[in-house]
């Protein structure tokens, strides 16, 4: 049987936030681009809280669409509740914030992709980067001599003195990619294991596998590898929820948009109707739970030993570091239109299934709610970004781009924002 390859301008592994925009924006500027990830029915999911926007999220997306990107008109598209928050201070703390429909934005994005010019998505199981031996790139207007760069901390980061150039990747079933310029946005997948308890199960997401072969590569070409983690809370059933015990927190009487391209009726707004969240709280009864359980906690008992995002903490984080604090808030938040599932923003943990448990039947509200899925922390390979030039490119591998959380960035925003720099920069490294 005769063997396939296939040839593009650019090629985007991960088809995530991250990956999206990379695409779309190296699309848009005339490159043939291909989209490459492990489940086509998995593109823009969001694996963690169903929103966009938020405190210095917000003007993230602002400034995605200003460029041309799709998050902001994908969540003006499939939003559920919109609010602008910090209304009562100045206007450069207004940060809008809205709740998505979770399936529904997953598939507006998904149609942008399938019917954007030069953009190809494709299910592949990448399994390797393929490079060739390079003198390296000569000296470009406003570009830095590539002997070494300036590091993260101010030091100076040594380069390999073989230098490569990418020429494409191999994925499963002996196929391979050429390219000239490949942009990583592989988010929690690289060699990721997820963690309940004293549970470790292989998977960058639940019920979602992981992927090795590219860690391997990025090892093997002399990149600095390193452990980082995240985390998500448990979703519940809805319809098992005593919202009478909360706190009703509806959206905006009249939302402003995301999008600068949003028109309804000739003038910027959102014209669907809003679902309202919840509010309700912890207390110390929760907390002495939490801290006579920290020993079965992975991040606690020495299980996990990577860190993680500073502004992302787990509810055992807030218990340990704010231990005068009796009380988190926490906002029950439905995860779209035709689902009962709620997302329980405040409680990210990885806590094991019967502390879980435990803990929310002591909860305003939630006494008799029921765990569709149970928190977890995911640990994976990333690449400290001070192996990076401000262009997002790969000081040791020419036409190699990375963004997202393959750089230790968390959340959707800043990766869109990674992936629309990178695959605009990739797009004119032709």
């Amino acid at each position: 049987m005769a063997r396939s390859d296939y040839h593009y301008d650019v090629l985007v592994i991960g088809a995530g936030h991250a990956g999206v925009e990379a695409a779309m924006a190296a699309a848009r500027m005339g490159a043939r681009t291909a989209l490459l990830t492990t489940n086509c029915d998995t593109v823009a999911q969001m694996s963690c809280n169903p929103a966009i926007g938020g405190v210095a999220k917000g003007q993230i997306v602002r400034e995605i669409d200003a460029l041309g990107g799709v998050m902001g008109q994908a969540i003006d598209a499939t939003g559920i509740q919109f609010r602008l928050l910090n209304r009562r201070k100045g206007p450069a703390m207004h940060s809008p914030r809205a709740q998505a429909d979770k399936k529904g934005y997953q598939f507006e994005v998904k149609r942008l992709v399938e019917e954007q010019p030069n953009l190809t998505l494709r299910q592949e199981v990448v399994e390797d980067l393929l490079t060739e031996e390079s003198g390296g790139r000569g000296q470009e207007p406003g570009v830095r001599s590539q002997e070494s760069g300036t590091g993260s901390q101010g030091g100076t980061t040594s380069l390999p003195t073989t230098h490569h150039r990418v020429v494409g990747v191999r994925v499963r079933g002996d196929v391979t990619y050429h390219a000239p310029a490949v942009i990583l946005t592989t988010g929690t997948f690289l060699s990721a294991i997820m963690h309940t308890g004293e549970v470790k199960t292989p998977g960058g997401r639940a019920g979602e596998g992981t992927t090795t072969g590219i860690s391997g590569a990025l090892n093997r070409l002399g990149f600095r590898v390193e452990r980082f983690k995240t985390g998500t809370p448990c979703r519940l059933n809805g319809r098992t929820i005593d919202y009478s015990q909360c706190e009703l927190q509806p959206g905006d009487d009249d939302p402003e948009p995301f999008s600068f391209l949003t028109d309804e009726a000739g003038r910027r707004r959102i014209a669907t109707n809003q679902i309202p969240c919840w509010i309700t709280h912890t207390n110390t009864a929760v907390h002495e739970l939490i801290r006579a359980n920290l020993h079965r906690a992975p991040m606690y008992s020495g299980q996990i030993q990577s860190r993680g995002p500073r502004y992302c903490p787990s509810i055992e984080d807030k218990v340990v570091r704010f231990a005068d604090k009796e009380s988190h808030q926490l906002f029950l938040e439905p995860e779209g239109r035709n689902t009962h599932e709620v997302y329980v923003n405040g409680i990210s943990t990885s806590l094991p299934r019967d502390v879980q448990d435990a803990m929310l039947r002591q909860i305003a509200g939630l006494a008799n709610a029921q765990i569709m899925r149970y928190g977890y922390a995911v640990e994976y390979d990333y690449c400290p970004p001070d192996q990076l030039w401000p262009w997002l490119e790969t000081k040791n591998v020419t036409g190699l781009f990375f963004a997202g959380q393959i750089n230790g960035t968390t959340g959707y925003e800043e990766a869109g924002a990674q992936g629309l720099i990178a695959g605009a920069n990739a797009a004119l490294n032709q």
